[in-house]
């Protein structure tokens, strides 16, 4: 099945241009990150959350104004069924109050409820307190995972690729999706939550997945053509793999969409990551992680003397 027949695309010719792009995509979403601070949920920053059931299905906009006088920057979701009478409710927690005080404010909630809205009052009620201490760990847990991937993954693709430069381009390529995906999070004002950070380590084993594919590709066409440069024979790997790359990621691509479009507000932020990360994915794939290693194999045969350039 191919998409687009024997496509003859220059992508490497144009890979300056959209290197340039990353830089400043990745500048201005650090630069937000840095202005804005993170976002982070209740359970990196510590807080209550509550689930709480009413006696039928509520409206949201009233529990939302039932809550504000407690907190004003509370998050209000429905949560379970579409249509069920259940809403969760996370409060984010202050300073660094003890736990007491966090469940205080899961009372104040609770009472604030019954007060503004009697017509469908509370049946249930069940809230879980994250304290501060144990937000960081998890903020701290959450990085040091992240960066492990990374680096395991390195080591893999360096050793079955017999080159470390393989495993650095696409690693490379993997931090530059997740500082884009961030960076698109702090600009649209999403949670850091953990379903975000499952989003965003998914997306990096998508993202070295959808390298690998390729750069095993091109390791088979190097056996075969061993007197054609290496940009070239990436340039001609990547053609070859087009096909192979629009449906794998077109489909995922449609399928977290209709996730992040559909799948209500508490999957919202791990359809968001999850449908930048695609794209920015497939994009760093094809024009950070394959002129990475051409630019770099370029630097080497310049650093090599004439005498080993001749025997070549």
């Amino acid at each position: 099945m191919e998409i687009i027949r024997n496509p003859r695309f220059d992508f490497l010719g144009k890979a300056r241009f959209f290197v340039v792009l990353s830089v400043l995509l990745v500048a201005v979403g650090v630069s937000l990150m840095a202005a804005r601070g993170l976002n982070y949920g209740v359970e990196f920053s510590g807080g209550t959350q509550l689930i709480v059931q009413f006696t039928q299905a509520p409206q949201i906009d009233r529990v939302r104004d039932a809550v504000s006088p407690v907190d004003p920057g509370a998050v209000i979701q429905s949560y379970g069924e579409a249509r069920g009478s259940k809403v969760l409710i996370r409060i984010a927690g202050q300073g660094e109050g003890a736990a007491g005080d966090l469940d205080a404010l899961a009372r104040r909630v609770l009472e604030s409820l019954a007060a503004s809205y009697p017509q469908n009052p509370v049946t249930e009620a069940s809230s879980e307190i994250v304290g501060p201490i144990v937000g960081a760990e998890l903020r701290q847990r959450a990085i040091t995972l992240t960066v492990l991937g990374l680096l395991f993954q390195l080591v893999y693709i360096a050793i079955r690729f017999k080159g470390g430069i393989w495993g650095a381009a696409a690693s490379l390529a993997a931090v530059h999706d997740v500082l884009v995906c961030v960076g698109f999070l702090t600009f649209f004002g999403f949670e850091i939550t953990l379903n975000v950070i499952a989003a965003l380590l998914t997306l990096v084993g998508y993202s070295v997945n959808d390298t690998i594919v390729i750069f095993d590709r091109v390791r088979e066409n190097l056996r075969q053509r061993r007197k054609d440069p290496l940009a070239q024979t990436i340039n001609d790997s990547l053609n070859q793999t087009l096909t192979r790359t629009l449906i794998s990621n077109g489909t995922t691509f449609l399928a977290v969409l209709g996730l992040f479009l559909f799948g209500g507000e508490v999957l919202r932020g791990f359809g968001f990551t999850m449908v930048v990360g695609i794209l920015v994915g497939t994009y760093s794939t094809i024009y950070i992680a394959a002129p990475l290693v051409v630019w770099w194999n370029d630097l080497n045969q310049r650093r090599r003397p004439p005498a080993v350039k001749a025997a070549m």
